[in-house]
């Protein structure tokens, strides 16, 4: 795990013009063109193992400073629950959580580790749960994220999710208030997505 280059803050992002690492407050959005393909390392993505648990919790505290994730409604405990994991020679560098709900699978949580960032990680994690729900006979997958988190809102579109709801306010109630976010940008609405399988 990282601090921001520019605080002590856990790192969230990193630049991937210059390689520093980044927490919320110091992260920007900006337009930029391809810079290529970032190297693919061997990587294995696998379902977890009860083995698995105290990292997956780790990797979401370290991200949401909270292992009980609430979304649509209910409150999940990240580490009780089914997930696949992204690992680089046995180390996880990436998890994602999800639960059955009705005829969809809940992305509760979607963390990879910054150094690992644009390198397809999270798409092959979504893709493992969209093969695992589909097996299962979901129709679709759902998921939530907040208004200030342009690059989840960015991957989930570019997966082929579309927003079907913006909760405002609800994260203002969650937290007990405004905080700030991704380019400090303040976290006040719950957006949710969908992908039909």
């Amino acid at each position: 795990m990282n601090s921001c280059a520019y605080c002590d803050a856990n790192a969230l992002y990193r630049d991937r013009g210059n390689g520093d690492y980044l927490c919320l407050t110091h992260a920007r959005l900006e337009v930029t063109g391809p810079r290529g393909e970032a190297p693919r390392p061997p990587l294995t993505i696998r379902p977890s193992t009860p083995a698995d648990r105290r990292q997956i919790a780790e990797l979401t505290y370290y991200f949401w400073g909270e292992t009980e994730i609430e979304c649509f409604d209910h409150s999940y405990q990240v580490d009780t629950l089914p997930a696949y994991v992204a690992c680089d020679e046995g180390e996880i560098v990436g998890a994602v959580s999800y639960a059955r709900k009705g005829d969809a699978d809940t992305l509760i949580t979607l963390n990879v580790l910054p150094q690992w960032q644009g390198r397809g990680v999270a798409r092959k994690l979504i893709a493992a749960v969209a093969e695992a729900a589909r097996a299962e006979g979901a129709t679709r997958i759902i998921v939530a994220t907040s208004n200030d988190d342009l690059p989840a809102l960015a991957l989930y579109q570019r997966v082929g999710f579309t927003i079907t709801g913006i909760l405002a306010g609800r994260l203002v109630e969650h937290h007990g208030g405004v905080e700030a976010g991704f380019a400090d940008i303040p976290v006040r609405d719950e957006i949710q997505l969908e992908l039909r399988l």
